[in-house]
Formats: structure tokens, sequence, C-alpha cells
């Protein structure tokens, strides 16, 4: 597959990831749901936390009410009534954050399909997902689409990671979108009236609710943290899409801040990741892996170079988004469903539709763009173009640029990127990429609750924070396989042991 046609398949994932969502929408509440505070003691246990220096052995944590009250180099007393946890020879972390994921999606699911035994799927997947989360670690999570009704289903679990979300917007029948025969149909509710687009605004529609200061607004009101745009204007070498001028993403960005609302930019290409970048977007949702007629042998083009250090001089947040290829590529690895780690976090009855002839739907659509490749072939594309992401994700890393953890789970109905378990392996192809153990956790932790301003409860073991928190057995600044060996997660002061989030 050339570059073109990948650049047109990966798009239209994308699209139908989006339209997937839609599929789910309605209306639920905004905020990040917490759990019920609990009292837990937490007794001698080495600390691992991104703001400090070195781990603390020999500490005493208490709980109280969900948040953590007192840390002490020895025993302390605690309320009567609060459980105990013996941490010794453990390592205590704050729990990691995913800031992409997608609750509306079902991985490897079709999509704007209705049967009795589809619907069980999903509901199967509706109810372990949350768990599954929480099984790798992950207590909090973004969802940067903010479709509604998915959001409802993740909320309505008993055990699911702290949520929050952003509010969708694009521009005028811009991307993500549907054609059907003459007619383009927005996949998002909300949608901002460029005054250059040739497309007229549909009629009976007032032009005044869609300026980017009224779609800011009617966001901000919805609790959302942030707004995503989309910078894509279409699929392969055929750039018909619109895109909002400069003008009116310099509107954009300063509504959003003046409500304080990050601007998270869908550009996944470099000449989109180049408008994104001129215009001042506070967080780059995606990896740059679509290269263009960029090429180099090893190391980076001069261009993309140059561009990501205009990345680093500007503060803009970046989700390398790595698995987001690496998802297509395991699509066309047969090990991919022996994997017996899915077995632990996916519904039996999920697995064996994936399994199944009809499980593989979305391969065949893959596969349609290839002609007569095998799978290693097809799956050796993937891995070129995987390759080029980490590439840039170790260059941004060696000019300083603070990385976010952020899967993009699931980005299309791709089997291969389960819930939590794609978040620990982003986690993993950070490391793999080249970016040493303690920034990868900075980039799980500390960086993205910073980078979304919630680094007042979240992303360190510090007093007066939410205690979502990791009993590991293994100290993750030492090996990234500490990361598979969670033995407790603590969600809100209530120790939940990970066996306990298993698919049954």
């Amino acid at each position: 597959m050339n570059k073109t046609t990948f650049r047109r398949t990966l798009l239209a994932l994308h699209a139908a990831g989006a339209l997937a969502a839609a599929v789910f929408a309605s209306n639920s509440s905004h905020a990040a749901e917490s759990a019920a505070g609990a009292n837990l003691l937490i007794e001698n246990v080495t600390i691992v936390s991104p703001e400090l220096a070195a781990p603390q052995p020999g500490r005493w944590v208490r709980i109280e009410n969900g948040r953590i009250s007192a840390i002490a180099d020895h025993a302390i007393t605690a309320p009567a009534g609060t459980r105990r946890l013996n941490g010794a020879g453990k390592f205590l972390t704050p729990g990691l954050m995913d800031s992409h994921v997608h609750v509306s999606i079902p991985a490897g699911l079709p999509f704007g399909v209705q049967s009795p035994g589809l619907d069980r799927l999903v509901s199967d997947y509706q109810r372990q997902q949350p768990r599954s989360y929480l099984y790798f670690g992950v207590t909090q999570l973004l969802d940067p689409a903010g479709f509604e009704d998915g959001i409802a289903a993740f909320k309505a679990q008993p055990q699911k990671p702290d949520l929050f979300r952003c509010g969708a917007a694009s521009v005028l029948n811009g991307y993500p979108r549907i054609v059907a025969g003459n007619e383009v149909h927005s996949i998002l509710p909300e949608f901002i009236y460029e005054p250059e687009n040739p497309d007229p605004i549909p009629a009976g529609v007032d032009p005044a609710q869609h300026t980017p200061e009224a779609v800011v607004a009617r966001i901000a009101a919805s609790g959302a943290r942030c707004i995503k745009i989309f910078i894509e204007d279409g699929f392969g070498e055929a750039h018909h899409m619109p895109l909002l001028k400069p003008k009116t993403m310099a509107r954009v960005r300063a509504a959003a801040h003046q409500a304080g609302l990050l601007v998270v930019a869908h550009a996944n290409a470099y000449d989109m990741q180049q408008i994104a970048v001129t215009a001042d977007v506070d967080v780059l949702a995606h990896g740059l892996w679509s290269w263009g007629k960029l090429s180099s042998a090893d190391g980076l083009p001069s261009e993309i170079a140059a561009l990501m250090q205009q990345v680093q001089q500007k503060h803009i947040g970046f989700q390398p988004t790595l698995r987001v290829v690496a998802g297509l590529r395991d699509l066309f690895v047969p090990a991919t469903l022996s994997d017996p780690v899915l077995s632990k976090i996916t519904p039996p009855a999920v697995l064996d539709f994936y399994r199944s002839a009809d499980g593989k739907f979305f391969q065949q659509e893959l596969r349609a763009d290839f002609g007569d490749g095998s799978d290693a072939e097809l799956a050796a594309v993937y891995e070129k173009i995987y390759q080029q992401g980490a590439r840039v994700t170790r260059y941004l890393h060696s000019i300083g640029q603070p990385l976010l953890l952020a899967s993009d789970t699931p980005s299309a109905p791709v089997y291969a990127n389960q819930p939590g378990y794609n978040s620990y392996q982003e986690l993993r192809a950070l490391i793999n990429a080249g970016i040493p153990l303690d920034a990868a956790f900075r980039a799980g932790t500390l960086n993205n609750a910073r980078q979304f301003g919630l680094d007042g409860d979240y992303g360190t073991v510090e007093q007066g924070k939410i205690a979502n928190l990791l009993l590991l057995a293994s100290n993750p600044l030492q090996t990234a396989d500490a990361w598979a060996q969670i033995e407790t997660v603590i969600l809100h002061g209530n120790p939940l042991a990970r066996e306990s989030l298993a698919a049954n």
C-alpha cells in the first residue's frame, strides 16, 4: 500500500470511529464521576512518584475520604474502621492517565448494525471496558470526542476510572463527515461556520449560532475541559475538504482560552501539523507518522525536525498515539488473537466474535487497499509507518519535549486495541521507541495531569491528592515489566485486587 492509500485508509477509519460514537450519542452528565471516597492505611511501602528525585522507602500513607491525608516515614495512626494494606516490598505510584480514548466505540465490533446478537456483544463490552482500564492501572481517562451515550454507559458501571472529556467541533462539511450521494452529513453535533467556505450554511440554520465564540461557549457550558478541532483536508492526493482559516482558528483559540478550555487538534500528517503548529494549538492529538513525500533512511527529514522544534518551543502538548498504526499492523499478525492477555480483559463472547470470520470484517476492508499482499507483507507496511511515528517521538524526547500517554483507544474497529491493554501497550511503545523509563512514567502520570489542569488532584503521590494509586510488585523506574505486575488498584481509597477486575 502506498502512502496515498495509507492516508486515505487511516482517515477513513478515523471517520468511522467518529460515526460509531455518534451512533451511541444522546445526553448525560459531563463532569468526571468520582468513586465514593474510602479510608485506607498503606503501611511500610516504597513511594515512586514523578516529582521525587528518588523512591522513598518505608513510608506510611493514610487515606481519608478518598484523598491522601498524610505521608510519614514512620508508623501513623488512622481512624477506627480504616482498612490496612501491607506495602512491604511493594511500590506505590500514582494511577495512570490515558488522555486519548473513545469510550463510545466498542473495539472490533461492527458500527451501525443492530441485531440482538451484536447488541449483546456491545453490552458485554461496555460492562467490562472500565474494568479493563483499571486492570492495567489506568485510573483517569480523557475522551476528546465527548459523545454522550457512550459516556453515560461508561459511568453507569460500578467500577470505573475518573472520566473527563473534550467537546468536538468540525468545520461545516469538513472532516469527519459522511458523504451519501450528493449530500454531505456532519458526524458531530457541533460545527463552526467558516464564512470563506464555499459551501452555504444549511437552510434554517442561524450562522450566529455557529461562530467560534458561540460553539466554544456551548462546549464550555457542557462541562468539557477542552475543544477538539479537526485539521484535515482530505484523503491521499484529493485535498478537497474545507479547513478553518487561520483567522477563524485564532478566534477559536481566543474564545477557548477565555473560557478556560484547551484547544486539542486532530492532525496526523506533516502538512496538517504545520497548520496546527502555526495556529498555536495547545495539544496535538496524534503522532506524526504520515510524512507525505518526505522520507529518510534513518532519523528524521530536516523539515519534520524543524516542525518538532517548534512544537517544543511553543510548549504544545504531544500525544504520540503510536498504537493507532501498531493496532492496524497487529490485525495482520496471526498471533494477535492468541495473546493470553486478551482472555483476561475481553468478555468471552466478544473474544469469540473476534476469532470468527465475521470478526475479521475490518481486516478485510483494509486488505482491499493492498491487492494480493500476504499478511506478512501488510504487517511490514504498517510496521514501517509505525517506525516513522516512533522516530518522531524519540526525537521530541531528545530535544526536551514532555510526552503524553495517549493511546487513541480504539481509533477504529480494531480488536488489537483493547481498552486498558492498549494503554499499557502504548506505554511500552514509548519505551521501545527509546523513551527512558522515568520519562515514560511522567508521560502517564504528571505530564497528562498538568497538561489538562488536573494536577491539583492527580499525577503524584502527595498529601491532598485523590487516592487513585497503584501497588506494584516491581519498581517502574527499573523495569517496564512493573506495569504488568500491578497487585492492587486503589480507586479513591478503595483497594481493588487486580484479578477482581478481569473479564468473566
